[in-house]
């Protein structure tokens, strides 16, 4: 239950170290020339420099501990539909991921956004360096984590799968005793160099502009797969939609999936359209692994951060693998808070090239979108019930 709270809380614990690291920074770049001030900064890019050695190493750490372990978890006791499950969830995050870049691509290059780096300022040295290299790359970490689970469950290794689960309750301990205490920190820190850098007073327009569209880019993404479902299935889908309303207005309130799942499973059982066994077995399902509105929000904002800081949007060859990969982490990750941005730690610093500043931009961007990423998140679990009752009907299922 502490673990839970402590997860619950993250979004709110970094919001409140956001505002104090940006006044803190603008109150350094205001009385810059004192000596105090150079004195604090070198201590903040020292503090900040350590910290993110540390999270750099834990990336490859949590994915391989959540990944592996899920999908033994997800193979323990398969069913029939388990399968065709697991593969419209992935592919409805795929297709909210590349929904997420087209969009990007047609709107951020469009952007007055100076790339004259000149007119930022610089940051001291760190007083001291303490590197520690992560043992291996994010991708080579996640491509072991699936082999090793999926060999694991093919040859059903006993002894490795309690393994692999005594490392997933590692990982999780390692995540809520050192990277959530030890996060919000780091972020401050970050956004407090932005805004001495000069970042945060210039590019706030954009920011709060990346924020405002992809709310009706939620609701686009909703209408659409709820569109593809009713085709597929041959069922008007408006009627489950309209049932999942509650559920949205639940989940923007407690900014979490799994806390909405009661209310997810109520809804499908009022919808004449859903088989009620199907339902049960599925919507606990869906709940847990289906984060297409999460994987929405990280792909767009990291197209406009990466504008932002490094000066363009990331090629759509990089583009295409950031979406494959964050697609595949999010459905290893079920029932972790924020597990999509925790898992994705290793794609931004490795795919896209985010240094400190990407990535602490990242977290207090999402921060304040991770109701409404939870909101399109259960209220797309209704289309993927039904896309999969029609799956069922079309393969004669039983």
């Amino acid at each position: 239950m502490k673990k839970k709270r402590i997860m619950a809380s993250f979004p709110i614990r970094i919001l409140a170290v956001s505002i104090p690291g940006l006044l803190a920074g603008l109150f350094f770049n205001a009385t810059r020339t004192m000596g105090l001030t150079s004195g604090a900064l070198n201590l903040v890019v020292t503090a900040r420099y350590v910290l993110s050695q540390l999270i750099t190493f834990l990336a490859p750490v949590i994915i391989l501990g959540l990944m592996a372990s899920s999908i033994i978890s997800v193979k323990k006791d398969p069913t029939p539909v388990t399968a065709p499950a697991i593969r419209i969830t992935y592919f409805s995050m795929l297709g909210a991921a590349a929904f997420a870049s087209v969009l990007g691509y047609l709107i951020i290059p469009r952007l007055p956004v100076s790339t004259d780096s000149l007119s930022f300022r610089f940051l001291p040295d760190t007083l001291f360096e303490l590197p520690i290299p992560a043992p291996v790359s994010a991708l080579s970490t996640l491509v072991l984590a699936i082999l090793l689970g999926f060999g694991a469950c093919w040859t059903n290794a006993t002894r490795t799968k309690e393994l692999l689960q005594e490392l997933r309750g590692i990982t999780l301990s390692l995540m809520s005793r050192i990277l959530l205490p030890v996060l919000p920190a780091y972020i401050g820190l970050s956004l407090c160099t932005l805004a001495y850098q000069g970042y945060f007073i210039k590019y706030l327009p954009l920011l709060l502009l990346a924020l405002i569209i992809v709310i009706p880019a939620y609701m686009i993404w909703v209408l659409a797969l709820y569109h593809i479902a009713g085709s597929y299935a041959g069922e008007k889908p408006w009627e489950i939609m309209k049932n999942y309303m509650p559920v949205c207005k639940i989940a923007l309130k407690t900014h979490s999936s799994t806390a909405s799942e009661k209310y997810s499973r109520e809804a499908a059982d009022k919808c004449s359209q859903l088989d009620p066994k199907l339902t049960k077995e599925t919507v606990p399902l869906f709940t847990q692994i289906h984060h297409c509105g999460s994987v929405l929000a990280e792909v767009f904002f990291a197209m406009m951060i990466s504008r932002i800081l490094y000066g363009s949007v990331p090629a759509p060859g990089t583009m295409v693998v950031f979406c494959i990969l964050l697609a595949t982490c999010s459905i290893g990750t079920p029932g972790l808070s924020w597990g999509t941005v925790m898992v994705s730690l290793g794609t931004l610093t490795g795919i896209l090239k985010f240094g400190d500043s990407g990535v602490a931009l990242m977290f207090a961007v999402f921060a304040l979108h991770d109701a409404f990423a939870a909101a399109c998140n259960m209220t797309c679990d209704g289309a993927a019930v039904l896309f999969l009752t029609g799956y069922v009907k079309r393969h004669d299922i039983k």
